[in-house]
């Protein structure tokens, strides 16, 4: 979505290091869904999303697949949003792409998802499924019907993408973008959580702009119920194997101000309630990688439910051991690297990597 066009990154390489609290354990996560050439060594993870986004975009996007591929990743997280929020949902399931002489945006997608030489962990964003049936879309599709052919497409089997796939944890049949996988002693979990309000249609608010208010609140509540469902799972699953860390990605930034100024961040409330009681009862650094507002930030925003914080002040404390990423997209065609190095008491360290031929020629004050 394109929502916040605030530049929040740095001309220069940065280094981000988490803040964390408790101790750390030394156990290691068993193999299954481990990516490979990991077990309690230092690595680094690709971290992208929110691209191509129309003619710029796709001019610019094979640069960064490149230089992903250019570095020794362990693997790669793509938190969602293949395209902008104003191109039609074109695709060849139905014979529209075929229809408008276009090309389906998924197998486009998918074409470049293959093309990276580490596993690729791909997520749903808002702009290829629950923005399709949007009214000033023309033509416009069925969102549900895009996000079962996403699933069909991306999540066929229990194995990532990229050129050396991994094993992959599903969910379910019904949820199978819900993953978790693991390397070394860390626990890395995707969920289907998208921008525009988690799929929420509010008729009173939003009239039949969005497409049906029935259809999506029902698939919202099905998918929340799941969502929550794995996160207590993973969490239960990272807490037994004594994981030193957790990373959480998915598309939707819950905090973001131009949303809440819409009225359109409730449905992520269970969401942040669940992420509150896991990272209080995990003790241990905790990640949250998000795209849909473009711009390269580090922040802590999460919160807990004090009526007066440690200090005295009437606000909540911040929950220090959980730190938020937010990765480039839009216009600007960039990638973040996490650093991870379970000898850190961190954990993990991130990179914004602005690749030089998609930085764009500025102009200075007069």
């Amino acid at each position: 979505m394109n929502r916040r066009q605030s530049l929040a990154t740095m001309a220069v390489l940065v280094t981000a290091t988490l803040a964390a609290t408790g101790a750390a354990t030394a156990a290691t996560i068993p193999a299954t869904g481990s990516a490979s050439g990991a077990s309690s060594g230092r690595y680094e993870v690709g971290l992208f999303g929110d691209m191509p986004y129309g003619d710029y975009g796709r001019a610019h996007y094979p640069a960064v697949i490149e230089d992903l591929n250019a570095h020794h990743l362990a693997f790669s997280v793509f938190d969602g949003d293949m395209k902008n929020g104003s191109e039609p949902c074109y695709a060849d399931v139905d014979g529209s792409a075929q229809a408008a002489g276009k090309p389906d945006i998924y197998t486009y997608a998918l074409g470049y998802f293959r093309q990276l030489r580490a596993p690729s962990v791909i997520l749903p964003g808002d702009n290829e499924w629950t923005d399709c049936d949007r009214a000033k879309i023309t033509p416009h599709f069925d969102a549900n019907d895009r996000l079962a052919y996403e699933r069909t497409l991306f999540y066929p089997t229990d194995r990532s993408l990229g050129r050396h796939p991994i094993r992959l944890t599903r969910q379910s049949a019904a949820y199978p973008e819900n993953v978790r996988w693991a390397n070394g002693p860390v626990t890395y979990i995707g969920l289907n959580i998208p921008g525009s309000d988690n799929n929420w249609i509010d008729p009173a608010r939003d009239g039949t702009k969005e497409g049906p208010a029935d259809e999506a609140q029902a698939e919202y509540t099905a998918r929340n119920k799941a969502n929550l469902n794995w996160l207590d799972q993973s969490f239960a699953t990272a807490t037994a194997a004594g994981s030193k860390a957790v990373m959480i990605v998915i598309q939707a930034d819950m905090w973001d101000p131009s949303a809440a100024a819409k009225g359109t961040l409730a449905h992520y409330a269970d969401t942040k309630a669940a992420l509150a009681r896991h990272a209080i009862a995990f003790g241990k650094p905790i990640v949250l990688v998000n795209g849909d507002s473009h711009s390269f930030e580090l922040d802590k925003p999460l919160t807990d439910a004090a009526p007066v914080n440690a200090a005295g002040d009437p606000s909540p404390n911040v929950i220090e051991n959980f730190t938020r990423v937010t990765t480039f997209g839009e216009f600007q065609n960039h990638w973040v690297s996490a650093i991870v190095d379970p000898a850190d008491p961190n954990v993990f360290t991130f990179h914004p990597h602005l690749i030089p031929a998609n930085v764009p020629t500025y102009t200075p004050p007069a």
